[in-house]
């Protein structure tokens, strides 16, 4: 069992560190945090620069990104993406990314350390779903767990997630996308500029995991649940440690990590993060396909085999991530997939999609043998009927030579009641079976 899977009263957090002497011992961090928001697009737009630009002219708060800016964040994202997804997968062009700009998302009553700024990136699939992706880049503070959770509260009417919707509900609409299945993953990235990351996990091991699980409960965690959680470690790199879970996902740094000082220089995500949240978009979109292929799957069925040919062609080519065979093999990339689709109920929502068009296949091949089996009882009494009607017939015209009327009469006659007759047997045979 995953220790996420735990019973909520066996799990608890260290006591929260509220006090300034407390706090003041904390380690010294530059935080940025990246929402990530999967939905089902109705009906995609055909001219998605026109529909997003529109999109943005909509919510007025949001402002284009500086061209030196964007020109350095596709650079970073597009080393990232050849190492994790691979050149296949990038010419393939199966999703495509729309920087749309930045958001400012300060509200009266912040403190100094919350994040005033959001950049909105949105990531399309040719499968029907979109992923819209937000980082936050936060301010040098001390390292504190509770705080960034209840920032990351999707349920909290003044959270980060809430405001940030709120901005991005018209180019949702915009887009035709639908709102009731937005799937909701965030990711803390967190680079430590005073220690190694060994000091961080010896004294705070218990405030990663409960960032890892956005746990905001008060009772300490199990020893050997934090050590559980910290050795399901993805990272490769000394200094880092890289964890993913059902309600969220971590990485941090500490000071061997170079690539901080530059990310807070520029303004840029740290180089060493952007390969995990690329590996972690795939995921989401991935499970997006699925969940948006079960309900089409559960709301419309096909009614001809030709109808049914075309949709597993296109849940198989939907699914081609999942397969696998766009993904490169690297130790990072596979170990994370693996562990997602686990951990994120992907494999899960798989078998239900495979199971589901295995039940549309039996029903309208059923339906089909059906009609088939009917057909067929039909031809036997019309063919039946005909045969006795000519072999009647015949005899009718030996015996009544010039009446004609006789000679129908008893060929007619002939012809019902053996239909009547053929249909009564085969109907009770079909009922007896």
């Amino acid at each position: 069992m995953s220790t996420e899977d735990r019973p909520h009263h066996d799990v608890a957090r260290v006591e929260p560190v509220s006090d300034a002497a407390a706090a003041s011992a904390l380690p010294d961090a530059v935080p940025w945090f990246v929402l990530l928001f999967s939905v089902s697009l109705e009906a995609p737009p055909i001219d998605l620069d026109m529909a997003v630009a529109d999109g943005v002219r909509q919510a007025s708060r949001i402002t284009p990104f500086p061209a030196e800016q964007l020109i350095a964040y596709r650079d970073l994202r597009d080393e990232a993406e050849a190492h994790v997804l691979g050149s296949p997968f990038l010419e393939a062009r199966r999703q495509r990314h729309w920087p749309l700009g930045r958001l400012a998302i300060a509200a009266e009553g912040d403190t100094p350390q919350a994040p005033s700024i959001a950049d909105v990136h949105l990531f399309t699939h040719v499968a029907g779903v979109a992923l819209w992706e937000i980082w936050l880049p936060g301010p040098p503070q001390a390292f504190d767990a509770e705080r960034w959770i209840a920032w990351l509260d999707v349920e909290a009417s003044d959270g980060l997630p809430a405001r940030i919707w709120d901005a991005l509900e018209p180019l949702n609409r915009v887009l035709g996308a639908s709102t009731p299945d937005r799937q909701y993953l965030p990711c803390s990235i967190v680079r430590l500029s005073d220690r190694p990351l060994a000091t961080l996990t010896e004294e705070h091991a218990a405030d990663i995991v409960q960032l890892l699980w956005r746990d905001r409960s008060n009772r300490r965690l199990k020893e050997e649940v934090v050590v559980a959680e910290l050795a399901r470690d993805y990272c490769a790199r000394e200094g880092g440690i890289t964890l993913l879970g059902r309600r969220g996902a971590v990485d941090i740094h500490g000071i061997e990590d170079e690539s901080a000082e530059v990310a807070v220089r520029t303004g840029l995500p740290p180089k060493s993060a952007i390969p995990f949240v690329v590996t972690l978009e795939l995921l989401l979109l991935e499970r997006a396909v699925l969940l948006h292929l079960y309900q089409r799957l559960m709301q419309t069925e096909p009614t001809t085999i030709g109808g049914l040919l075309d949709l597993r062609r296109q849940v198989t080519d939907s699914l081609e991530e999942y397969y696998g065979a766009t993904l490169a093999s690297t130790r990072f990339g596979d170990a994370v997939a693996e562990d997602g689709e686990r951990l994120l109920g992907i494999v899960d929502t798989y078998d239900a999609v495979m199971d589901r068009l295995e039940a549309v296949s039996f029903a309208l091949t059923t339906r089909y043998q059906q009609r088939m089996t009917e057909m067929q009882v039909w031809l036997t009494v019309v063919f039946g009927a005909t045969e006795i009607g000519t072999i009647t017939s015949g005899i009718a015209v030996w015996v009544y030579r010039n009446d004609l009327g006789a000679v129908l009469a008893w060929t007619l006659g002939a012809s019902v009641l053996t239909a009547g007759v053929l249909v009564a047997l085969l109907r009770r045979r079909m009922v007896e079976r």
